[in-house]
């Protein structure tokens, strides 16, 4: 027999025998949990007994077909488990992708519940797709078991083939799985962090596997505060072709810089018009500095161009044709300021950044599809760095406003390294839609700026003559708002004020819970925004206070707190948190309330409101005094002056609220003299 052919045969045999032994390793879980992990499992509402995740990756045309394959066994112990974890919970997009599942309930006196998935994927005649699915499973009590497999497949470009992986979930797990396979023509080019465990591996040239397991996870509950990469362990990973070289960042500069801001010379009948709104604007600044000329182009989009959700249709036209039709994009607004840059002369960097709760940046690893943040740096007549960063859909920044996900974070900057002067022509993106490429980059790690407790604040302050008479409260009312508080607020309210959906939805959910707005506003009689950092923007109204004041006999008015006392707190529903808290941003929240009485009062119990608290996170500040016998003179403030509140600290946070809370609870009980 040829001995060739044995060879060949038993180095396959021995790849078999290797996957069977691994197979039955995650099967059996040959490692035996310690008493105390077990005990942790048991004393949870639920917990794995395993959770796999295998992912293959296979040629499909021009394409990728990535199929993944979900495999969990989860233990129920209690009611609680029962109401929160006994549903089939699947995204949007895999109820769409899915090629089978099964789910049973493995009863505890050994009989089996299969879910019928023809009820879960119940189509109606209308629905070309299906939503996500969120379907109670039948049957389930303490002590049964979940047993839940699918598999679904979506196909990828090759420059999309990459994943984030960690293996916690929000119960324990005795043992939790991740697997990648393909085919040899491809490799894996993964990097672990924070002591994310190596895989085993097997590569020849039939197969290509990584498994990578981690045992006795304990279960974490994520809130919209916590970072899991910043602290768990996690592995990145992308397949590439075998032949593929080390990403370098030209490569990200070249690929995920001039991609989305290379102006686009295709649209001719429009193009011109880029020429005449520019001159436009400058007019007889001309010959102003070019900075100087910059603002003045950058002040009249704010204020004349409107933004709106990009159209695929219009994917492809020029500057020109957004001006004329004074409306923008986030893919447009990216190409005009490129070419303003470049038109003026102004050097510039490429900033790639990455939301603080999705992990740091890796400047020495450098991952596709790791900067959710691409934006422009600049240096002033003074040689400041100012930021410039793109409008949203819904939102348009300030030179030197960023999105405050991205406060303190570390970012990469980046500008070629040119040894020739680039043509015009190549500045554009003509019609063989090849994109202008850099020989080379230089590159620089920065942090980013946030802004202080004092300077992101929220401030708000009602003064109000009481009418005894018709027993109202009529309110002259000013509110300011600044930093990192004026982006998120000012973002919120012009995402209603264009989207009809959004804002349909909150006027629902106000309808459904109830307005808990303290004031009702008649008439604003001033605004004012101060366009440089911190932005601090300021309203004058007049309106009446709702519910604030109760008159209980001619004589005794009452003040309900709790209507008037509504700060923006740091708040969880946990007493404890097994993750640290990272907050875009320290700010206060100020409010002073002044009740001016047509007659002398008495506050009863005046001394006993008085709060001034401060620990290493917060402070909370509350005072009531008479002024001048007929003023009562409220004031509450509420800091936060960390942006990031270790998980060992977080009583004093709990501390704080409570302090809150405590003022929140009191009424205050006055008296009017000569009544």
């Amino acid at each position: 027999m040829n001995l060739l052919f044995l060879g060949k045969r038993a180095k396959k045999f021995m790849v078999l025998l290797f996957l069977a032994l691994l197979g039955t390793s995650a099967t059996a879980n040959d490692s035996i949990p310690d008493p105390n992990f077990l005990k942790h499992c048991k004393n949870s509402d639920a917990y794995l007994l395993y959770s796999y995740t295998d992912v293959s990756y296979v040629r499909s045309w021009a394409k990728y077909k990535r199929q993944i394959s979900i495999n969990n066994k989860l233990v129920v112990n209690n009611y609680a488990g029962v109401d929160k974890f006994a549903y089939l919970n699947l995204t949007k997009f895999i109820s769409n992708n899915l090629n089978e599942i099964s789910v049973k309930t493995l009863k505890a006196d050994g009989t089996v519940v299969e879910l019928d998935s023809s009820l879960v994927f119940r189509r109606k005649s209308s629905d070309r797709k299906f939503g996500p699915i969120n379907y109670p499973i039948p049957g389930v009590e303490p002590g049964d078991t979940i047993e839940t497999s699918y598999i679904y497949t979506e196909y990828l470009k090759k420059n999309e083939m990459m994943d984030f992986v960690n293996l916690y979930a929000n119960v324990p797990s005795l043992n939790s799985e991740y697997s990648i396979r393909s085919s040899p023509d491809l490799l894996v080019r993964y990097k672990g962090y924070n002591k994310f465990p190596e895989p085993q591996v097997i590569s020849n040239d039939t197969l290509l596997y990584c498994l990578f397991k981690m045992e006795k996870i304990k279960g974490l509950t994520e809130n919209s505060n916590t970072c899991l990469p910043c602290e768990l362990p996690y592995m990145y990973y992308s397949m590439e072709k075998s032949d593929t070289e080390i990403r370098t960042w030209k490569d990200v500069y070249n690929q995920e810089f001039n991609a989305i801001t290379q102006p686009i010379s295709f649209d001719h009948q429009n193009s011109s018009y880029y020429g005449r709104w520019k001159r436009s604007v400058i007019g007889e600044a001309k010959d102003s500095s070019k900075y100087h000329q910059f603002n003045l182009l950058h002040k009249d989009i704010l204020d004349n161009i409107r933004m709106e959700p990009a159209k695929r249709s219009e994917l492809l036209k020029s500057n020109g044709y957004f001006l004329k039709e004074k409306r923008l994009n986030p893919h447009s607004v990216r190409r005009l300021y490129r070419r303003l840059l470049e038109d003026l002369e102004i050097e510039y960097w490429a900033v790639f950044a990455r939301s603080k709760r999705a992990g740091h940046i890796d400047p020495y690893y450098i991952r596709k599809g790791e900067y959710d943040h691409v934006f422009f740096a600049y240096s002033n007549e003074n040689g400041t760095m100012n930021l410039l960063y793109p409008h949203q859909a819904y939102y348009k920044y300030q030179i030197n406003e960023i999105p405050t996900s991205i406060y303190n974070t570390k970012a990469v900057i980046a500008k070629p390294y040119l040894t020739k002067k680039i043509k015009k022509s190549e500045k554009f993106i003509n019609y063989n839609f090849e994109l202008a490429e850099v020989d080379s980059v230089a590159v620089n790690i920065i942090k980013l700026p946030g802004t202080s407790a004092h300077r992101n604040y929220i401030k708000q302050t009602f003064y109000s003559y009481v009418d005894l008479e018709k027993k109202e409260t009529p309110v002259k009312y000013k509110f300011s708002v600044s930093g990192g508080l004026y982006t998120e607020i000012k973002s919120f309210f012009e995402l209603l004020a264009q989207d009809e959906e959004a804002s349909g939805f909150y006027d629902a959910l106000t309808e459904f819970e109830g307005n808990e707005d303290v004031i009702q506003i008649d008439t604003i009689t001033e605004t004012k925004l101060r366009q440089t950092k911190p932005f601090v923007y300021t309203m004058n109204a007049e309106g009446a206070l709702k519910g604030a004041m109760s008159f209980l006999n001619d004589s005794i008015v009452s003040i309900s707190l709790d209507k008037l006392i509504q700060h923006n707190q740091i708040e969880s529903e946990q007493d404890t948190t097994d993750l640290n808290y990272y907050l875009d941003y320290g700010y206060t929240d100020y409010t002073m309330i002044i009740f001016n009485f047509p007659s002398d009062i008495e506050v009863l119990d005046v001394d006993g409101y008085d709060i001034d608290f401060k620990n290493d996170f917060g402070a909370y500040f509350f005072k009531l005094k008479v002024v001048n016998g007929n003023e009562v003179t409220l004031q509450s403030n509420y800091k936060i002056i960390r942006d990031m509140i270790p998980k060992n600290r977080y009583g004093q946070l709990k501390k704080l609220n409570q302090l809150v809370k405590e003022a929140r609870n009191k009424r205050v009980i006055i008296k009017l003299m000569n009544r």
